[in-house]
């Protein structure tokens, strides 16, 4: 009788354009996580410059064109064209049972082991939740008028970027099934910020519990979880590979959304570019990193 060894790994999504920043993501990843099993999501059919690292960074690629059609379709609905970022949909249909999806636009600065942990709590485990400053990069004020969703639903507002979850919690045809639901609400969606909206209906409404790294930090279950940092907050020192916020708890990635063009521009305005930039330098030796094999382009 054969026995599934349940298997657990990191999803990313990119394409040619954001290739600078899958190479700090990569390194960086790398550097901390050297034995976690990696997979690519492509964003669209121009991710050749991208597949050439796979040895170099030992990482798959999702290949179901089905699926990412699929997703393709969905984003159509919402934005009148595709969007690829919504094709970390297909993390639920992929070939971990248990796993973590990281947006590129991230450096990762210690292991995401512990993250898996916080399933114990919930099938969906996002970083940040419930934070008032944070609602409105996923729903406008007018979300509360139309009583389609709880205070609660609406409050979670999480950002997408980073989030562990268990295959199969969110199938693709649960995702379509929702899809007509969800455009009730498009108005009331921050669709600047792409699939947020939709994936945080996805999550709110599915009927599973969820929760984040910070509330689960907060309430005690998981009292010394590292946390993410947004590069926009000001304050944190970096010292060497790794940043230290303003408070009392230990960061293990940071991400700039919001300045995407600043990433792939190498432009003067990305805050803490230090750290991005460690990751990114071709000349960094092996004794630069606190643990992991140097990984170089």
């Amino acid at each position: 009788m054969n026995e599934h060894t349940p298997t657990r790994g990191v999803y990313f999504l990119a394409n040619n354009v954001v290739f600078e920043q899958v190479v700090a993501f990569l390194r960086s990843f790398r550097t901390h996580n050297p034995t976690i099993p990696l997979c690519l999501i492509p964003y669209n059919d121009a991710f050749d410059r991208i597949a050439e690292l796979q040895d170099t960074y030992s990482f798959s690629v999702f290949d179901n064109a089905e699926l990412l059609a699929a997703c393709d379709a969905i984003s159509e609905k919402f934005h009148g064209f595709v969007l690829g970022t919504y094709r970390k949909l297909v993390a639920w249909e992929g070939i971990f049972d248990s796993f973590i999806y990281i947006d590129v636009d991230t450096v990762v600065i210690d292991s995401v082991d512990f993250a898996f942990d916080g399933l114990k709590y919930a099938p969906y485990v996002a970083s940040h939740s419930n934070l008032a400053n944070i609602r409105q990069f996923v729903w406008k004020d007018s979300i509360y008028e139309t009583h389609l969703l709880t205070h609660p639903q609406i409050e979670f507002a999480t950002n997408t970027g980073f989030f562990a979850s268990w295959r199969g919690l969110l199938p693709m045809k649960h995702c379509i099934a929702k899809t007509n639901g969800a455009l009730k609400l498009k108005d009331h969606m921050e669709l600047s910020c792409m699939e947020q909206p939709f994936l945080n209906y996805l999550v709110v409404t599915s009927g599973y519990a969820y929760t984040s790294l910070l509330v689960l930090r907060h309430h005690g279950q998981m009292p010394s979880a590292a946390l993410e940092f947004w590069g926009g907050l000001p304050d944190a020192r970096v010292e060497g590979g790794k940043l230290y916020a303003p408070y009392d708890a230990p960061v293990f990635l940071v991400h700039w959304a919001g300045f995407t063009k600043a990433c792939e521009n190498l432009g003067e305005a990305l805050p803490y570019k230090e750290l991005w930039n460690f990751y990114r330098r071709s000349d960094i030796p092996p004794t630069a990193f606190n643990r992991g094999t140097y990984l170089p382009v």
